[in-house]
């Protein structure tokens, strides 16, 4: 029967020694993250611009193609390296949202001396003397079900001058195993990371607005540099009138020279030089002003490229494309960064709210502690009516380390915790300010949705507009040619005049700035349509890389073209 207790015993020791160990391990072990976790740089670097020596720049003169402007853009603009900075910041939040799993450690040390009165002879001495130190340690963690686990070292040692006192010092020692853990409030993963998922998804707000800066950046390059390539065109289209006006100058000084016509006509062509030179004063200006917007645009910063004219060598000439209103609907509600943006928004609150709702339920943990216990020391064995030292055995600290390790004295204990205000009015408040918020939510996303949906009909229109009204055009430019044709013709047979010449040059000339507007205004329209679907980087040959695991000092996101 002896032998069997004991191999019983040694058994359950034995388990018990498994259990723990296993236990410290799993804790030492558990660093439960969602995903791979970068490194985040403190500091987001701002976007290096492009050397001077990058730019087509010779003689005073800067040409220029609409992807190296929308390179140049990108390189340099600074709104888009504010956006970096914000995705930084963003990231260093998830990475503060998933410290609720570091580890927890703690250590506490102290030391007593004291003395006492005897209360009685049991006491052991007239004047109690007492000296210790103790020393504990702990370790703990957050689990993702909310829970908490810990582990305890405890220590202690005594010396006293009580005579019955059989160990002195003494040193006692405690090795336990806590687990606490919420069954109702506090309870589960998606409460627990709550936190960490709404991080997650300020990352991606971020990344939607990081996207919804470039497009922005390549909406006004676009719209600047056609804006150029409009005035520059207009300017020479007055050209082309002043040239029809000092021709057709030209042909009545040699009339009047001959004599078959009246000396007062060149007064007449004289005005309409002096008025088509005025255009072309104001036309310079526009150029001027449409360069200086597309330089600011770019960030050049750099007095040669200020002072150098721009030439904008890319053709604003395309063939109109077929659309399909109903599949462009469906890709901006797919596509546009405000709309992601908003969703992710929304997965934000309906989150507060779960865990509002989870906070209004009573607290009850389960708490949960084994462990094992040791003690030793020195041992004096006195006799109790004389006091006289019958036995003595040297003993020391390890001989209670070795007991724990041993397993020889375990425990165990096991409990429920309880709380519960009464009214619970703050928690159930905020949890139906939550739910209201959720509902504000979808409606204001039902809304934009439904914005946007208008915005795509109405471009597409738009662009169906412009389309029409550059054929328009380029018809009406075509028939002004050949009615000035004509005119000139009837004026060369003396069947006109000079004053409806040019008049008819002014027809032309106005056809002729009517189809630059049609040109440039239908790739305009197609800027805003592009944008209104939520796909201008994607037309524009532009892509935004985000580095999931960035270094220190690299970009958080950069929009590069089709030559970055």
């Amino acid at each position: 029967m002896t032998t069997k207790r004991a191999r019983t015993y040694s058994v359950r020791r034995r388990a018990a020694i498994l259990i723990l160990t296993g236990a410290v391990c799993l804790l030492a072990s558990l660093t439960w993250t969602p995903s791979a976790v970068a490194v985040i740089p403190a500091h987001t670097a701002v976007a290096q611009v492009a050397p001077e020596a990058d730019l087509r720049l010779a003689e005073g003169v800067l040409r220029l193609t609409l992807d190296e402007a929308i390179e140049l853009a990108l390189e340099r603009n600074l709104a888009l390296s504010v956006e970096r900075y914000r995705r930084s910041e963003s990231e260093l939040r998830l990475d503060e949202a998933l410290g609720i799993y570091d580890f927890q450690s703690g250590a506490d040390i102290s030391a007593f001396d004291e003395t006492s009165p005897a209360a009685s002879n049991l006491d052991g001495a007239d004047v109690q003397q007492s000296e210790g130190v103790i020393w504990n340690f702990n370790l703990s963690r957050l689990v993702p079900t909310g829970g908490q686990a810990s582990l305890d070292f405890n220590n202690r040692r005594i010396q006293t001058n009580s005579t019955f006192a059989l160990l002195n010092p003494s040193f006692r020692t405690d090795f336990d195993l806590t687990f606490s853990q919420p069954l109702l409030r506090g309870r589960g993963r998606d409460t627990t990371e709550s936190g960490i998922r709404i991080a997650r998804n300020n990352i991606a707000i971020s990344e939607e607005s990081f996207e919804l800066q470039v497009i922005s950046v390549l909406q006004q390059v676009e719209e600047g540099y056609w804006n150029l390539v409009e005035a520059q065109a207009q300017l020479g289209v007055a050209k082309e009138s002043l040239a029809l006006a000092q021709k057709l100058h030209e042909q009545n000084k040699v009339r009047v020279e001959v004599g078959t016509l009246a000396p007062l006509e060149l007064v007449q062509s004289e005005a309409g030089i002096a008025t088509r030179q005025e255009e072309i004063i104001r036309a310079q200006g526009a150029v001027g002003d449409a360069e200086d917007r597309l330089r600011q645009l770019l960030n050049l910063n750099h007095p040669e490229a200020w002072a150098a004219t721009i030439e904008a060598e890319t053709e604003a000439e395309i063939q109109p494309i077929q659309l399909d209103v109903e599949r462009a609907v469906v890709t901006a509600l797919q596509r546009r960064p405000e709309l992601r943006s908003l969703r992710r928004g929304q997965e934000n609150l309906a989150i507060t709210a779960a865990l509002r709702r989870n906070q209004v339920l009573p607290q009850l943990n389960l708490s949960v502690t084994y462990g094992f216990n040791g003690l030793g020391g020195d041992i004096t064995s006195r006799d109790f009516f004389t006091g006289e030292i019958l036995f003595q055995a040297p003993g020391s600290y390890g001989d209670a380390l070795q007991q724990v390790a041993d397993a020889d004295f375990e425990g165990w204990s096991a409990g429920l915790n309880f709380s519960y205000p009464i009214g619970n009015s703050e928690r159930k408040a905020q949890m139906a300010l939550a739910e209201v918020a959720v509902e504000r939510g979808e409606a204001e996303l039902a809304d934009q949705e439904l914005a946007v949906v208008t915005e795509v009909r109405r471009l597409a229109r738009f662009v169906d507009t412009a389309a029409q009204a550059r054929e328009s055009a380029r018809v009406s430019r075509r028939l002004a040619e050949r009615n000035l044709e004509a005119e000139q013709k009837r004026y060369e047979n003396g069947m006109s005049t000079s004053f409806r010449v040019l008049e008819i040059q002014e027809d032309l000339t106005g056809a002729r700035s009517r189809e630059v507007n049609a040109i440039t205004g239908y790739r305009k329209a197609l800027i805003l349509y592009y944008r209104a679907l939520g796909t201008l980087m994607q037309e524009s040959d532009v892509e935004v890389v985000i580095d999931d695991l960035p270094e220190a000092g690299d970009e958080m996101g950069e929009a590069t073209g089709d030559e970055a």
